[in-house]
């Protein structure tokens, strides 16, 4: 209450003292006028007023102080909530629990007692057990999942269930967010962060949407586009063919002055010509005929990632045609690259021997150096560890005179370029299970190694070791890939690296992660933003939040569709059928064995554009917001400046 109430109370009832005065006239010695009793009236009438606003500004103050109060009450309630009744502090590791853990690199070459197991023991209170399946093998996981003995945690590479068939069968428990964001606070502020949110509408219970079936991982080494065609520059060279002028190496020295790159795009009419001549020209100068020009594989289509997006298709994506959504292997531009393909088999620039080899048995085979066309991840052209033994990189191992041409997306008849975006809707995928008989307890305390292990630079022991004890920084410290010793196992093993670790590089996890080159290259070309929007061919629709049956149809015909797509896909390019005449019965029994059911639930699933649109929306609303705050900030600056 302000002081001046006060003092204006006091002299409204001066001047009724006044007034009560003049009004008994007979008892003073001199009179009072008219004039003077008006004049203090008006004076009283004034004071009136100002004592009526004092008590109003001080009613709204008071009521602002009670609101006050009890917002404050309100927090210190939300507070107490948040401690989770029934459930220790974050931190409070008084009791021991035990679980099994195994995580994304989990091959069965765990040892007990091994060093970064010990660490998190002491560290956390933790009996951990580990697992010594193969969790890279199908039939291995599947059968943990037959026999539910299904570990504590668990995050497999092969095999397995959607997230949704893991929960709904009894086998895995959920996560509430509210324990997320209490114990796992820093991956909470990941799913912050990340597409405005998105992550938190991802795998929730259909119960409980606050709740998660999983915790999921930023697979943020997948940024931008992964792939990119090459070819042998030195047979390029060779044959006198023309270099396009920009092409440069990507780098002096351990092999990357071999490597060459160029924005250039060739069609795919100029490619089929550097695929005869690579296949009839004796490109290898050995005098023999036994070079091809390309050579897929039978078991993927990684081959052809560029080649189908001459075609406007990308493999597994949902595409628009003629105004309608269709499933890429029954659409006409489908056809048309098979045509296509099939031509050039006929005209021999395909090896034969695709059809007996896979794609691992395909880099061998490369490595002969009998092939001129291959395609490479960006990781491969790095030569990251990891690809060792794989095409094209692997012909520089063998031959010191082969050089690599890296060239943009070849172009198709209309016009079309592009690859399949590696990821369909965001970078957030890859899920982490906890099983069904997980307590809350055990939950909790999981979820605080969790955190730590993944988002923060505390955990970084848990994948490399010490840096400068048990691995190096191949750059800036602190801020380029580590790269583990020799002496120990870069995975599980004594020292137990990556035992227990998830799927999930988020900012400096990904620069220990990735190779310096690579991330020069997304740099120079696979992850700027122009290039991404260009190339980056993305379904029309997708179901990011499981509201469809598509995984129950693709569980129970999966299968048959499959094979039905591999079988007119060989038989079609090795002129075994004729694609055009046959294309119509393809059809039709892909679409009965079900075909039609997946396209009906694509079509519920939500529009692409609209996922990715939300932090785009999201962003625009807060500013127009903070602008709007700032204009009645503005206003009532200019409203003081003028009083």
């Amino acid at each position: 209450m302000k002081k001046g109430f006060f003092i204006k109370t006091g002299l409204l009832l001066s001047s009724m003292l006044v007034l009560a005065a003049c009004g008994d006239s007979t008892s003073t010695t001199e009179s009072v006028s008219s004039e003077d009793v008006a004049e203090t009236t008006e004076v009283v009438e004034e004071v009136e007023e100002e004592v009526e606003e004092d008590t109003e500004t001080t009613e709204e103050e008071t009521d602002a102080e009670t609101e006050e109060d009890s917002d404050t009450e309100e927090e210190t309630e939300s507070e107490e909530v948040a401690q989770i009744e029934g459930l220790p502090a974050p931190g409070d590791f008084s009791e021991e629990v035990a679980m099994q853990l195994s995580g994304v690199v989990t091959k069965g070459r765990a040892v007990d007692d091994n060093w970064v197991q010990l660490r998190l023991e002491e560290m956390f209170n933790i009996d951990i057990s580990n697992v010594f399946t193969d969790t890279w093998n199908s039939q291995e996981t599947s059968i943990l999942v037959a026999s539910n003995e299904l570990p504590d945690v668990f995050a497999f590479t092969s095999g397995g269930m959607t997230p949704l068939e893991f929960f709904q069968d009894g086998l895995t428990r959920s996560i509430p967010h509210d324990m997320i964001r209490l114990y796992a606070p820093n991956y909470a502020a990941m799913l912050d962060e990340v597409d405005a949110g998105l992550g938190w509408r991802m795998n929730t219970d259909p119960e409980n949407p606050d709740a998660h079936l999983s915790l999921i991982g930023y697979q943020g080494h997948t940024e931008g586009i992964v792939w990119a065609p090459t070819l042998r520059m030195d047979w390029m060279e060779n044959l006198g063919m023309e270099i396009p002028e920009d092409a440069e190496p990507i780098g002096d020295s351990d092999g990357y002055e071999r490597i060459y790159m160029t924005s250039h795009s060739y069609t795919i009419e100029e490619l089929e010509e550097i695929l005869t001549a690579f296949t009839y020209d004796d490109p290898d100068g050995n005098g023999q005929d036994d070079t091809f020009g390309l050579l897929p594989a039978n078991n993927n289509l990684n081959w052809g990632q560029t080649l189908f997006g001459a075609f406007g298709l990308a493999p597994g994506y949902n595409l628009m045609e003629d105004g309608e959504l269709t499933l890429p292997v029954v659409s006409n531009a489908y056809k048309e690259a098979l045509r296509t393909f099939a031509d050039w088999y006929e005209k021999g620039l395909i090896d034969p021997e695709w059809t007996t080899l896979d794609e691992r048995t395909g880099w061998e085979k490369y490595q002969s150096g009998s092939i001129g066309y291959f395609i490479a991840q960006r990781t491969y052209l790095a030569q990251e560890a990891w690809t060792d033994g794989r095409a094209p990189q692997n012909i520089l191992e063998v031959n010191p005179d082969a050089k690599l041409l890296v060239t943009n997306h070849e172009i198709g008849p209309n016009g079309d370029s592009g690859q399949p975006s590696y990821m369909p809707v965001t970078l957030l995928g890859d899920n982490m299970y906890l099983s069904a008989s997980v307590t809350d307890e055990e939950l909790a305390r999981f979820l605080q190694m969790f955190d730590f292990m993944h988002y923060g630079e505390e955990g970084v022991w848990t994948k490399y070791g010490i840096p400068g004890e048990h691995s190096d920084w191949m750059a800036e410290e602190g801020n380029s890939t580590l790269i583990v010793r020799p002496e120990f196992d870069a995975e599980e093993g004594e020292m137990g690296f990556w035992n227990y670790s998830h799927r999930s590089y988020y900012k400096e996890h990904l620069i220990w992660l990735t190779h310096v080159k690579t991330l020069e290259l997304m740099d120079k070309f696979f992850a700027r933003p122009d290039v991404v929007e260009q190339y980056a061919i993305r379904p029309v629709r997708w179901d990011l939040f499981n509201e469809t049956d598509l995984a129950e149809i693709s569980s129970r015909y999966g299968s048959q569709m499959d094979t039905l797509v591999q079988e007119f896909r060989m038989n079609g390019i090795t002129g075994v059928i004729d694609i055009e005449a046959e294309w119509d019965n393809y059809v039709q029994s892909y679409m009965d064995n079900g075909g039609a059911l997946t396209l009906e639930e694509y079509l519920k699933a939500p529009l692409v554009s609209d996922l990715r649109g939300v932090e785009e929306v999201e962003e625009e609303e807060a500013a127009t917001e903070t602008e709007d705050l700032e204009e009645a900030d503005s206003e009532t600056t200019e409203e003081e400046s003028e009083e």
